[in-house]
């Protein structure tokens, strides 16, 4: 673990009352470095400069109560953790308590106005986008999956994409996070630092991005879970875009690969909750480009020890960003793919002392290095009857957030 703590005896965590409406977005002067965490209802920052212990290993219980402690120790009041847990769990988890922290509610207005962001002319423009993956490549992994599925034991996997952007200038996270909340008022949106172990550790970069998707939130004994799975493109034509929404609830498909997700997560909620409340069906829920089919869950934990982190990494990964059966899909997605998912497709969020929190799953995002680079990524649920160009069209639609955000 590593403390980077400049004064941290004489500083104090800065908190506005819970539930409070915030006045504004707490994104001004944003650095690398820094962190942000918007969920529906509910926003922090904190900032690098004024402190940070941090850890950069696989995540367990004794990792983050170890960093606690340090955080105690050190005079952090009020602490709060920011966490990136990547997509495979035994890899180096990001985990970090700042000194001092703000958070409030979520400003009254549900978007930005375009007078709120900063001169156009400040817009980074992009350079040059390299798929990785090329487009017809990734129809080629799609087709792999599509005949492990003849064989019998696959049901689904995810398989996912990534583009590497180059700007002509840094990326400008005043501009760039309030365009993300603009286009993901009812979701996570994010950016919080990768950091590197060693005594004078620094972030090597930030994930950055606005996520559709709730893994898991903990107030108390009662959590609240939200998979999402199965997608289709939405439309400009309010006619059209309903036809859209109106066939996505009934595509036999996409109820079907929603129906593994819905079915494995709440086969372990049961082992972990005295009362579970799950929708007889989905409901379809939109982001600014997509509609999704959305299962919203609630239910009680029957160990209160258990915290929202915690209960997480059990669901994790879920059929929504890996597959079903999980570990068939899982070995063939390390398979399949061309690169390392990294933190994308892992757990993004913030968790108390106590084990309330908030962890969404990272999607929608990029990996920033901190300069003018980012890797975008995109994943899309395949199973029999997939159509390749179909995924594609889906994941290059789902990349279209954040390029709108850049672009």
């Amino acid at each position: 673990m590593t403390i980077e703590t400049p004064a941290i005896a004489a500083t104090q965590n800065v908190s506005v009352q819970p539930g409070s409406t915030g006045d504004q977005w707490l994104v001004d002067n944003f650095a690398v470095g820094d962190f942000f965490f918007a969920s529906p209802d509910k926003q922090y920052r904190a900032c690098a400069k004024d402190g940070v212990v941090s850890a950069y290993q696989a995540v367990s219980r004794d990792v983050v109560k170890a960093l606690f402690e340090q955080a105690s120790q050190q005079g952090v009041q009020a602490p709060v953790m920011f966490g990136l847990v990547p997509f495979d769990v035994a890899n180096a988890a990001s985990l970090a308590i700042p000194v001092k922290h703000t958070s409030a509610g979520i400003p009254p207005k549900a978007s930005v106005a375009a007078s709120d962001l900063p001169p156009q002319q400040t817009r980074p423009q992009v350079v040059s986008r390299e798929p990785v993956p090329a487009p017809e490549q990734y129809g080629d992994m799609v087709r792999k999956a599509l005949g492990l599925f003849d064989q019998g034991e696959l049901k689904k996997v995810v398989l996912s994409r990534a583009m590497d952007v180059q700007l002509d200038r840094p990326v400008d996270y005043t501009r760039l996070l309030p365009d993300l909340l603009s286009r993901n008022a009812h979701g996570y949106t994010f950016a919080v630092p990768v950091w590197a172990d060693g005594a004078d550790a620094a972030p090597t970069g930030v994930m950055v991005g606005a996520s559709p998707e709730l893994l898991v939130r903990r107030e108390g004994d009662r959590i609240y879970v939200n998979p999402l799975a199965g997608s289709i493109g939405r439309n400009s034509d309010a006619e059209t875009d309903q036809a859209l929404k109106d066939g996505l609830a009934r595509s036999e498909k996409d109820l079907r690969e929603h129906g593994y997700v819905v079915s494995d997560i709440v086969r372990i909620l049961r082992m972990h909750c005295d009362e579970l409340d799950v929708p007889d069906g989905p409901s379809v829920i939109g982001t600014d480009t997509l509609w999704h089919l959305s299962t919203y869950i609630t239910g009680r934990l029957s160990d209160t020890t258990m915290t929202a982190l915690d209960l997480s990494l059990a669901l994790h990964p879920t059929p929504a960003i890996c597959g079903h059966p999980t570990a068939t899909a899982f070995g063939h997605i390390r398979d399949i793919e061309p690169f390392d998912r990294g933190y994308f497709a892992g757990l993004v969020g913030w968790q108390l002392a106590n084990g309330d929190g908030e962890w969404a799953l990272t999607l929608r995002c990029a990996l920033h290095d901190g300069g003018s680079k980012l890797r975008l990524y995109a994943g899309a649920g395949t199973v029999a009857g997939s159509d390749p160009e179909s995924e594609i069209k889906e994941t290059a639609t789902k990349m279209e957030t954040f390029m709108r955000a850049i672009s």
